[in-house]
């Protein structure tokens, strides 16, 4: 059975992964700190992951084969992700722009 690389508790994709399946838990598995890291343990072998698929379609792991991504299928699991900015005189233009696109 291969081994499921997990984010680490704190990340949206950890309570994705525990809402999808529901409470069974891998034989094995290995956590980390973000998608990048997921997405090169995955190429050197280590295990599977749950990605969301805009992390993976066009990475350049996913480019050059060494990683892949498969649909899931009959998830009916949402993620609402929310903005939240400070209430402040001036913020960075950046941020303001973030802000003001959604």
């Amino acid at each position: 059975r291969e081994a499921l690389i997990a984010m680490r508790s704190g990340y949206v994709m950890h309570r994705y992964l525990h809402r999808l399946l529901e409470g069974r838990g891998p034989a094995l598995s290995y956590t980390t700190d973000g998608a990048e890291m997921g997405k090169l343990m995955v190429a050197e072998g280590l295990g599977a992951t749950v990605l969301p698929d805009f992390s993976v379609i066009g990475d350049p792991l996913e480019r050059c084969g060494a990683i892949t991504h498969r649909p899931l299928t009959d998830d009916t699991t949402r993620v609402l992700l929310m903005l939240r900015r400070r209430r402040a005189e001036s913020v960075p233009r950046a941020a303001h722009d973030l802000h003001e696109a959604f």
